[in-house]
């Protein structure tokens, strides 16, 4: 069974654990990272999640995953991509971009947001069949087409409010 340390709204770590599954309390989050790895194309590798229990089954997405307890945002980020797709990183390629706070009805989160800039062969990823169905590059334009198609997991679902593409382009 895996658990999360949990943070208050300003992002300090409070003496308390949450199960994976479980529902924090309002002003509680536990962390979550997303890694955006963009080539010197200007594309994007995202993957496809392989879950059918999905709202939209099999959805493409960046990698992404839980910070559990003891992590620290960068190396869940590291593990996760590891695990994943079977890309190994070095705490220096990841660039933090944003923290995002999210008040959810299950479970209360913060997305630590990450950008790689790295070419990476799609070839030589080794899919964890568990979690991913595919692996592929995309633009943001291919991006946004996916998005308008319920293809690519929509952020906007958690918080409209939240301009969570606008941030990733915010990059440099």
């Amino acid at each position: 069974m895996e658990f999360f340390d949990l943070y208050d709204a300003s992002g300090k770590k409070i003496n308390k654990l949450m199960k994976r599954g479980s529902s924090n309390l309002p002003g509680e989050y536990h962390k979550v990272v997303h890694i955006w790895i963009l080539s010197s194309k200007g594309e994007y590798l995202i993957q496809q999640r392989n879950k059918s229990t999905d709202k939209y089954p099999y959805q493409w997405a960046p990698t992404a995953g839980a910070v559990k307890a003891g992590e620290t945002p960068l190396k869940a980020a590291i593990r996760e991509t590891k695990e994943e797709i079977g890309l190994s990183l070095k705490d220096e390629e990841l660039r933090h971009l944003d923290s995002i706070y999210i008040d959810h009805e299950k479970a209360n989160f913060i997305i630590e947001m990450y950008l790689v800039y790295k070419d990476v062969d799609i070839k030589d990823l080794v899919i964890q069949e568990k979690e991913v169905k595919d692996v592929r590059l995309a633009n943001k334009n291919e991006i946004i087409e996916l998005l308008e198609d319920k293809m690519f997991w929509d952020f906007r679902t958690l918080d409209p409010s939240l301009n969570y593409f606008k941030k990733l382009e915010k990059r440099t």
